[in-house]
C-alpha cells in the first residue's frame, strides 16, 4: 500500500470522527435541551401506554383548591364552571390536545420521576401505582376574576410576583372546557386551544415604548427633547400621533405616549440601540424555560429609516407575547431582574413533598430602573394610565393601542402592562384584548379590577 492512500485512508478516518463526535455531541445537546419536550408530546407512545395502568394524581391551585382529580378511572374536574374555563389552558385537557399541566407535568402526575426501586416495589406489590399530586403556582379565584374581567373579549391576561416569577394568574381567551372535549376529539374548534398568554404574539404598540425609553436612559439620552405637532416626516414618511403635544421630554412622552417623541427619539439614539435593548430583554430569543412553553417574542429592524421609526413605537413587525410582556414590567419593577416564569409549585407523594419551587433568574437588562419607574407611575397617575390607578397603592403602567389589519379589516388591540411598586404586593400584570379599541379605556381598567382582586387574596 502506498504512502499516499495510507494518508489517504488516515485522513479520511479523522474526519469521520470528527463526524462522529459532532453528531454525538448535538445529539446530546438536543437531547438535554428539547427531552423533556419530547417527553411530554401527546405522541410519546410510553406516556400513552402508563395511563392505563397507574391513575394519575391531583392538580391543586395554590391555596389548595382541586382543579383536577381522578373519578372512577377517568379524570374529572373542579365542579364551577367559570373557574374551569378559567383555567383551562394552565391545566389543559386529558388526551394531550394542549401544552397544559396534564402534559407537562406528566412526570410527576404518573410517579415517573420516582427512582426505580419504588418503582418496582410498587409494580411487585400489585396494587394499582398511582401518580404525584401537583400544586401549581396559580390562584383560581384570581384566574376567574381575570376571565371575568376579559369581559367577553378574545385575549389574554397575566399576573406574576416579580420577585420569584410565581404565576398567580393566567387566562386566556376563548377558552375550552377540559370536562367537555367532543367537539375537538371530532375535528371542531381550534383556537380555543391556543394558549393566547403563552403563545399568543402581537404586535405590542405604545407598550414597547418601554424599550426604547430604556435604551435612551442607557445611553445616557435621558435628556433628549423633540416637539410633537400631531405628527412628524421620517424617511419620507407621516409617523402620525395622538395628540399634539408640543415639546416633550422623555417622561412627558412617556406619559402621553407620544409617537412623534419616540419616532424622533429612537432616529436619535439609533435603530441598534433600541434592538440591543430589546435583545437585553430576551425579545429574538427562543426561551427554554421548565414550565412554560412560549411563543418567540420579535423586533426586527430596517434599512428603511420610516419603519424603525414604526418599529420603535411598537409597530411594523414587532411581536409580543403577553407573559412576556409581563416578564419585561417585571424585571423593571424588580430593579431591573427578570424572573423565570414559574408555573409548579411543588410535588407530593404520599404526603411528602418531592419538588418545591426554586426561582431563577431569566435575565438582568438594566442595572438602575429608578427613572423608568418613575415615568411609568406618572403614566398611570396622570397619564394615559390613569384608568389602572388604585387608591393608596403606587401603580405603574403603560397603555397600548396596537393597529392591526386581517381580512376582517383594520382593528386596535388594547393593552396594559405595569406593576405595583410596592413591596407588600409584588405584582405585575399584562392585559391584551383583541380588537377592543384604546387601551387606555379598555385594558387599563382590567387590570385594575384584577390587580385589585390580586391584593384582596393577599398577594
Amino acid at each position: 500500500m502506498s504512502n499516499v492512500l495510507k494518508r489517504n485512508i488516515r485522513a479520511l478516518l479523522a474526519v469521520f470522527c470528527l463526524m462522529f463526535t459532532g453528531l454525538v455531541v448535538y445529539l446530546g445537546y438536543v437531547v438535554v435541551m428539547y427531552g423533556e419536550r419530547w417527553f411530554i408530546s401527546p405522541d410519546n407512545p410510553r406516556l400513552r401506554n402508563i395511563q392505563e395502568s397507574v391513575e394519575a394524581g391531583d392538580i391543586l391551585d395554590r391555596a389548595g383548591i382541586k382543579l383536577v382529580y381522578t373519578s372512577k378511572g377517568n379524570r374529572a374536574y373542579i365542579k364551577d364552571g367559570k373557574t374551569r374555563k378559567a383555567v383551562s389552558h394552565i391545566i389543559g385537557d386529558s388526551y394531550g390536545m394542549t401544552y397544559g399541566a396534564q402534559t407537562m407535568y406528566a412526570k410527576y402526575l404518573f410517579g415517573f420521576n420516582k427512582d426505580t426501586i419504588t418503582r418496582i416495589i410498587e409494580l411487585v406489590s400489585g396494587a394499582r401505582r398511582r401518580g404525584g399530586d401537583v400544586t401549581l403556582t396559580i390562584d383560581a379565584k384570581l384566574c376567574k376574576s381575570a376571565y371575568e374581567a376579559l369581559g367577553g373579549n378574545k385575549g389574554a391576561i397575566v399576573v406574576m410576583n416579580y420577585k420569584t416569577g410565581e404565576i398567580l394568574a393566567s387566562v386566556s381567551s376563548p377558552v375550552f372546557d377540559p370536562a367537555d372535549m367532543d367537539v375537538f376529539l371530532e375535528g371542531g374548534g381550534e383556537s380555543e386551544l391556543v394558549n393566547r398568554a403563552f403563545s399568543g404574539l402581537y404586535p405590542p404598540g405604545s407598550v414597547f415604548k418601554i424599550i426604547t425609553a430604556a435604551a435612551l436612559i442607557e445611553n445616557g439620552m435621558d435628556g433628549f427633547e423633540a416637539t410633537c405637532t400631531g405628527s412628524v416626516q421620517i424617511g419620507g414618511k407621516t409617523i402620525k400621533c395622538t395628540g399634539v403635544h408640543g415639546k416633550e421630554n422623555l417622561k412627558d412622552a412617556l406619559r402621553h405616549s407620544c409617537n412623534a417623541y419616540f419616532a424622533q427619539a429612537s432616529e436619535a439614539v439609533g435603530i441598534l440601540a433600541v434592538k440591543d435593548m430589546a435583545d437585553k430583554f430576551l425579545i429574538n430569543t427562543e426561551l427554554l424555560f421548565d414550565d412554560v412553553i412560549m411563543g418567540q417574542s420579535v423586533f426586527n429592524t430596517s434599512a428603511n429609516a420610516a419603519d424603525n421609526a414604526w418599529a420603535a413605537i411598537g409597530q411594523y413587525h414587532d411581536l409580543l407575547s403577553p407573559l412576556h410582556a409581563c416578564m419585561i414590567a417585571g424585571a423593571i419593577a424588580n430593579d431591573g431582574v427578570m424572573m423565570e416564569p414559574k408555573l409548579l409549585l411543588s410535588v407530593s407523594d404520599g404526603g411528602k413533598q418531592t419538588v418545591t419551587l426554586t426561582p431563577k433568574t431569566a435575565a438582568a437588562p438594566l442595572g438602575d430602573t429608578s427613572m423608568l419607574k418613575e415615568m411609568m407611575i406618572a403614566a398611570v397617575e396622570n397619564g394615559t394610565g390613569s384608568a389602572a390607578a388604585i387608591k393608596n397603592i403606587a401603580v405603574a403602567g403603560k397603555t397600548g393601542t396596537a393597529q392591526v389589519e386581517d381580512k376582517r379589516g383594520k382593528a386596535e388591540h388594547a393593552w396594559f402592562v405595569g406593576f405595583l411598586d410596592e413591596s407588600r404586593h409584588p405584582l405585575c400584570i399584562a392585559v391584551v384584548l383583541e380588537r377592543a379599541g384604546s387601551g387606555g379605556k379598555n385594558a387599563a381598567p382590567a387590570a385594575r379590577k384584577v390587580l385589585r382582586k390580586a391584593i384582596e387574596l393577599g398577594y
